[in-house]
């Protein structure tokens, strides 16, 4: 008898993968406590922006997706990702691949204002 030293397992957990499944991302829950940590409280994207998107809470998803800054079609190519992806944004430095993906994913899912 043999036996395999091991197992293979393929399965992606969601978020894990920019190309994996996505992830559930709540626009209130999860992307504004983000905004509001990194992009609205810098005097860049607060109630009059300096730098457009408006990223308040009572603006952030009109000015999103009003403003071309989202890409339902072509998610990878959304402006608000491209630049926080690329860590061109925040200019404070970086934000984490984690949260990345997040607005990734939340794009993927068709970006609804939940």
């Amino acid at each position: 008898m043999l036996l395999s030293p091991g197992c293979y397992n393929d399965v992606l957990s969601p978020g894990s993968d920019p190309n994996g499944p996505p992830q559930f991302v709540s626009f209130s829950g999860d992307l504004i406590p983000l905004f509001n940590t990194h992009c609205n409280g810098t005097g860049c994207h607060d109630e009059v922006p300096a730098h457009a998107p408006s990223l308040v809470p009572e603006k952030a998803y009109t000015s999103l997706m009003s403003g071309g800054y989202v890409n339902t079609a072509v998610p990878n190519s959304s402006t608000i990702y491209t630049v926080v992806q690329s860590g061109s944004m925040p200019p404070t430095g970086a934000l984490k691949p984690s949260d990345a993906q997040l607005i990734l994913d939340w794009i993927r899912n068709g970006a609804p204002n939940n």
